[in-house]
C-alpha cells in the first residue's frame, strides 16, 4: 500500500535529505510534495491529501503547530510525524491536543522514522476501533492517571498503570506489537500532558525519553511496556519532586494566592484548572478537601471581605465597588452581598457611620 507524504522543513536540504531517504528506502513511500513553512505546507496538504505530514515545529511564516491546527480544522485526514528537539516538549504538548501521536528528535534517526511510518501504517486497519484513547480505556481510569501524576502519588500510579495494562490485556489478541507500543507511549503522552513544563531538566528527560520511540519499540512483553510506562512517569513525578527541579508544589496555596491577586477579574474554574494544568473537576474536588469549601465560595467570601473594607474605608459608591470586587451587575452584587453578611451594601455602610 502506497504511503502520500508531504514534507514541510524551511532548510532545503533536510527537505531534500529526508525525501531521498524516503525513496530509497521503499517503493511504497512517495513524497507527493515539499513545502517551506507552515503556510505553504497547509495550501499543499489541501491541495494533495497526503497520508502523512513530517514537518518542523520551528519555521518563518507559520510553525509546524500553526499548520497542524489549521489543517485539523479544515479536517483534512492525515497523520502528523512532529520534527522536535528535547527543549521543545511545550510545543509537542500543544501537539497533544492536536492529536499529534509521532514525533521525531533531532538529529532524525531514521530507524526511527521508518518505525513510525509502519506503525502509522499499521493502525489504519484497527484505526475504526480505538480513534480516541477514550475509545479503548475508561475515562475514570484516565482522569486516575492525570490525578495520580498531579498529586505525584506513586502507589496510586502504580495501582492505575495496573488497571490500564489489565485493560490492553483484554484487547491484545487483536493488536499488533506496533499497536500496543503506539497505545503505551501515547499513554505516557496522556500522564504527562497536563504538566507544567517550565523546568528545563523536566523538558529534557520527557523529550529523551518520551519523543523517542526507540525505547518503547525493544519492549516484548505486556509486562515490560508497563513497567516501562510507570517508571517513565514516576521518574516524571519525581524530577518535579527534586531539589533541582525545585520544592514540591503546594497546588492549592498557589491557587488561593492567584485568585487572591485576581480576585477581582473574571476568574472562571476553568481558568484556574487551565492555569495549573490539572482537570476542573479533580481541581474543584481537591480545593473542597484542602481548604473546607468550594471554589466558588472562597471566591465570593474573598470578594465580599474585600468589598466590606470598601465599604468601611472609602467613600466609593456601591457600583465602583462592585466592579473594583469582580462583577459587572451592581444589582446582583448587592443581593450577594446581603446573602453573605446579611446586610445590604448601604445598611453596611450606615452601621459603619452610627
Amino acid at each position: 500500500m502506497d504511503v502520500r507524504i508531504l514534507i514541510v522543513d524551511d532548510e532545503p536540504e533536510i527537505a531534500e535529505g529526508l525525501e531521498v531517504l524516503l525513496t530509497t528506502r521503499s517503493p511504497d513511500y512517495r513524497v507527493v510534495g515539499r513545502a517551506r513553512d507552515g503556510m505553504e505546507g497547509f495550501d499543499r496538504a489541501i491541495e494533495l491529501h497526503p497520508d502523512i505530514i513530517i514537518t518542523d515545529i520551528r519555521m518563518p511564516q507559520a510553525s509546524g503547530l500553526d499548520m497542524i491546527r489549521d489543517i485539523e480544522a479544515y479536517e483534512v485526514s492525515t497523520e502528523f510525524i512532529l520534527i522536535s528537539g528535547y527543549a521543545d516538549f511545550e510545543y509537542a504538548k500543544k501537539a497533544m491536543e492536536y492529536g499529534v501521536q509521532f514525533f521525531l528528535s533531532k538529529p532524525i534517526d531514521e530507524e526511527e522514522l521508518f518505525a513510525d511510518i509502519e506503525k502509522i501504517r499499521s493502525r489504519w486497519s484497527v484505526h475504526e476501533h480505538y480513534a480516541e484513547m477514550s475509545d479503548l480505556f475508561p475515562d475514570a481510569l484516565l482522569q486516575a492517571l492525570e490525578e495520580a501524576m498531579v498529586l505525584r502519588d506513586a502507589q496510586r500510579l502504580r495501582e492505575t498503570v495496573a488497571e490500564l495494562f489489565r485493560v490492553l490485556r483484554q484487547h491484545q489478541a487483536r493488536l499488533s506489537p506496533e499497536n500496543l507500543h503506539m497505545l503505551c507511549l501515547n499513554l505516557v503522552l496522556y500522564g504527562t500532558r497536563k504538566y507544567p513544563y517550565a523546568s528545563l531538566r523536566i523538558n529534557n528527560y520527557l523529550g529523551r525519553n518520551v519523543l523517542s520511540s526507540r525505547s518503547v519499540s525493544r519492549m516484548s512483553s505486556l509486562e515490560e511496556l508497563e513497567n516501562w510506562a510507570f517508571n517513565i512517569l514516576k521518574g516524571a513525578a519525581e524530577i518535579l519532586d527534586s531539589g533541582e527541579a525545585g520544592e514540591k508544589r503546594d497546588l492549592i496555596s498557589e491557587a488561593k494566592s492567584y485568585i487572591q491577586e485576581n480576585y477581582a477579574a473574571n476568574i472562571s474554574l476553568n481558568d484556574i484548572a487551565e492555569r495549573f494544568y490539572i482537570n476542573p473537576f479533580y481541581f474543584s474536588q481537591l480545593f473542597k478537601k484542602k481548604t473546607g469549601t468550594t471554589y466558588q465560595k472562597y471566591l465570593t467570601d474573598l470578594r465580599m471581605k474585600r468589598a466590606e473594607v470598601l465599604l468601611r474605608e472609602t467613600d466609593l459608591k456601591v457600583y465602583e465597588i462592585c466592579e473594583q470586587v469582580g462583577y459587572t451587575d451592581p444589582n446582583y452584587f448587592s443581593k450577594l452581598f446581603e446573602r453573605t453578611t446579611g446586610q445590604k451594601p448601604s445598611a453596611f455602610r450606615t452601621g459603619r457611620q452610627g
